[in-house]
C-alpha cells in the first residue's frame, strides 16, 4: 500500500513540480527581486504580492495576513513536494522545489519588513512630554581692553591716553537649569507638535595681570580723574621719580540670566529641524580694579569701577539634529537684538586725597550671536541623554570704560567673543 505523502506529487499532476533540470529560477515574482522554479506556483504568488502591498499602502492588517496566508501555502506545498521526492529518489537529491519553498520564505521576510516599516510606527500621542536638564560649561571670554594712565611729552605736552591695558582674556565658567514642554499633534505649519522651554544660567568670568613697570621714560605721567579735570593728576619725570611699579588689574564678572523660548520641529527626513523664537532677561555685574605705586613720589593709587547692565533680549534660530541610532549630531545658531540699561560708579583713590568718583549711565542697543554644534547619547525616546557641546558666543554689550583725563569717565560697551565647551544632562518624564 503506497502512503498518501507519496502520491501527493502524482495527484497534484506533472506541472506541479519544480523544474529540476533547471539550474536557475526563471519565473520571476513581480516587483520584487526574487524567482521561482515553478511556473504555477509563481502565478499563484504573483497574484498575492499585489494584494500585500496594497495593504502595506493601507495599513489593513486583515488584508495583508490573508495574502501572507496564500503564500506561506505555496511554501508549505512545495516543501512536502520536496520531502517526497528526496524520499521517493535518493537522500542526496536536490529538489529544485526546496529552493522555492526556501525564497517563498524570503519573500515573506521581504513583505513583513515593508509593513513594519510603513505601519508599525508609534501612533502619536497628544500627551505633553515632560523634560528637565543641567549643564556646566567652561571656556575662554575675549573681554574689551580696558585702558588707564597716560603720558604727556615733556616738550610738545601732547598727550597719549590709555598707554595701560587690562588683561582682556578671562576664564570663564557656568551652570545652567532648564525645563521643557512638548505637546505632540500641536504643530503649525506640517510640524511635529510645539516645543516650549525655559531655564536659569549662572556664568562667572575673571581675569587678571600684572605690568611691573610702566616708565614714562621722561615724559610726564597722568592719572585721569573720573571726574575730568583737575580730579586727576599729573607728575613729572624729575628724572625719573614717575615710574610706576606693581601695576595689577583684575576684573570680576558675573551674570545671570533667564529665558523662555518656543519652537516648532519639523521632520525634514534624515534631520530634524526646529525654528524657535525667545527673549530673555540677564543682569550682568562686572568689578575690575587697577593698582599702582609710584615709589619716587611716595604715591599709591586705585581705580575701582563697578557696572551693572540689565539687558532684555529677544532672539531667533534653528537647532539641526541627525539620529544616528544611539547617539545623534546636533548644531545650530541664533541671532539676538539686545536692549542694554547700564549704570555704575567710577572711583580714583590717590595717596593724600580724597577719592573722586564719577556716576556712569549708558543706554544702548547692540546685537550679538552664537552657533553651536555637538553629540548626544541617547534618542528622543530614551528617558536620560548626555549631550557634548562646542559653542561660540559673539556680543556686542561688555561695559568699557573711557577716560581721556578732560572729561568725565563715560560707560561704552564693545564687542568679545567666547568659545566653550559644555556637558549636559536631560531627563524625560
Amino acid at each position: 500500500m503506497v502512503s498518501a505523502a507519496f502520491s501527493l506529487p502524482a495527484l497534484m499532476g506533472t506541472p506541479a513540480h519544480a523544474d529540476n533540470s533547471a539550474t536557475t529560477p526563471s519565473f520571476e515574482i513581480q516587483g520584487t527581486e526574487r524567482a521561482l522554479f515553478s511556473a504555477p506556483t509563481a502565478d499563484r504568488v504573483n497574484e498575492q504580492v499585489p494584494i500585500a502591498r496594497n495593504a502595506i499602502s493601507r495599513c489593513d492588517r486583515t488584508a495583508f495576513n490573508g495574502a501572507i496566508a496564500e503564500i506561506t501555502e505555496q511554501a508549505s506545498v512545495r516543501r512536502a513536494i520536496a520531502g517526497d521526492q528526496t524520499l521517493g529518489e535518493n537522500a542526496f537529491f536536490e529538489s529544485r522545489d526546496a529552493d522555492d519553498a526556501s525564497m517563498l520564505d524570503r519573500l515573506r521576510g521581504d513583505l513583513f519588513r515593508e509593513w513594519r516599516a510603513a505601519c508599525d510606527k508609534p501612533q502619536p500621542t497628544s500627551a505633553a512630554i515632560f523634560g528637565a536638564g543641567a549643564s556646566f560649561f567652561a571656556g575662554i571670554l575675549n573681554l574689551p581692553r580696558q585702558a588707564f594712565l597716560g603720558f604727556e611729552n615733556a616738550v610738545t605736552l601732547a598727550q597719549t591716553i590709555g598707554v595701560a591695558v587690562g588683561e582682556d582674556e578671562a576664564r570663564t565658567t557656568g551652570g545652567s537649569l532648564d525645563g521643557s514642554i512638548f505637546f505632540p499633534g500641536h504643530g503649525i505649519f506640517g510640524s511635529q507638535g510645539f516645543w516650549t522651554a525655559f531655564g536659569y544660567l549662572r556664568t562667572t568670568a575673571n581675569a587678571s595681570g600684572t605690568a611691573q613697570t610702566i616708565d614714562p621714560n621722561g615724559d610726564g605721567l597722568l592719572i585721569p580723574g573720573p571726574l575730568g579735570g583737575a580730579s586727576g593728576f599729573a607728575l613729572v619725570s624729575a628724572g625719573g621719580l614717575n615710574v610706576v611699579q606693581n601695576a595689577t588689574y583684575e576684573v570680576d564678572a558675573e551674570w545671570d540670566s533667564f529665558y523662555a523660548k518656543g519652537g516648532l520641529p519639523f521632520d525634514c527626513g534624515d534631520v530634524k529641524v526646529t525654528p524657535f523664537v525667545g527673549v530673555a532677561y540677564s543682569e550682568q555685574e562686572s568689578m575690575s580694579r587697577f593698582t599702582g605705586s609710584i615709589p619716587g613720589f611716595g604715591r599709591n593709587f586705585a581705580y575701582n569701577t563697578a557696572v551693572y547692565v540689565d539687558t532684555l533680549s529677544g532672539f531667533v534660530g534653528v537647532d539641526l539634529e541627525k539620529d544616528l541610532g544611539r547617539v545623534s549630531v546636533h548644531g545650530g545658531g541664533l541671532v539676538s537684538i539686545d536692549s542694554n540699561d547700564g549704570n555704575g560708579t567710577d572711583r580714583l583713590s590717590f595717596t593724600g586725597v580724597a577719592d573722586s568718583q564719577a556716576s556712569l549711565s549708558n543706554d544702548e542697543t547692540t546685537y550679538g550671536g552664537r552657533a553651536w554644534a555637538g553629540l548626544t547619547f541617547g534618542n528622543d525616546k530614551s528617558p536620560f541623554k548626555l549631550s557634548i557641546d562646542a559653542t561660540y558666543i559673539y556680543q556686542e554689550n561688555l561695559p568699557v570704560i573711557e577716560r581721556d583725563g578732560t572729561n568725565p569717565s563715560r560707560l561704552t560697551y564693545d564687542d568679545g567673543d567666547a568659545i566653550i565647551g559644555s556637558i549636559r544632562t536631560t531627563f524625560r518624564f
